[in-house]
């Protein structure tokens, strides 16, 4: 059985990187548990909107960014679980492509255990995973969460700034924990 993954937000934890570009350039302390919305550029910061527009921008186009953030809580040993447990991971991220070199060097240094990387624009992440046959994907935003349910299992992981989106036909995740416990379980019965 194959598993689509996302990446930042699910994987890798972008959001202490990017809080502190915005408190290097524009001067304003902000958390990542504090975010309540999937799209920053929602953020009200007190700061120029079309000046933040740019900034973040710029940032998620940084391969330094990714470079080095850390992993997501939970994440080395939930993969490693899955794939005793005869899960396939695949990477299905929405990272413009030039960041290809820094996403495999960076799942590399961590040991993560995907198999291939694919990068897609936001929004098309499901005829990916249509194309790939994927059974079940773990996302972060939850507009594509309920298009990748037309594909098969879609599973939303809670994270704060998509408590607030209503899901109906993806499932929200808890922890990766959770993520185990019940990607196991469609394993199980499949």
């Amino acid at each position: 059985m194959l598993c689509g993954l996302d990446l930042d937000g699910v994987l890798c934890d972008l959001g202490p990187s990017v809080a502190a570009r915005i408190a290097d350039r524009f001067g304003v302390a902000s958390h990542p548990s504090t975010w309540r919305s999937y799209d920053l550029r929602l953020l009200r910061l007190g700061v120029p909107e079309d000046k933040f527009s740019e900034f973040l921008d710029e940032t998620f186009a940084d391969p330094d960014l990714y470079g080095t953030a850390p992993v997501c809580d939970g994440v080395v040993g939930a993969l490693h679980q899955l794939r005793r447990a005869g899960w396939r991971l695949v990477g299905i991220t929405a990272r413009p492509a030039h960041l290809a070199p820094a996403t495999r060097a960076w799942m590399a240094r961590h040991g993560l255990p995907i198999e291939e990387i694919h990068h897609t624009a936001v929004g098309t992440k499901s005829a990916v995973a249509r194309q790939l046959g994927t059974h079940a994907t773990i996302e972060d935003n939850p507009t594509e969460a309920e298009l990748l349910a037309d594909v098969g299992d879609s599973w939303l992981l809670d994270r704060p700034y998509n408590r607030a989106s209503p899901v109906v036909r993806a499932r929200r995740l808890s922890s990766w924990d959770d993520a185990v416990g019940r990607l196991c379980q469609l394993r199980l019965f499949a």
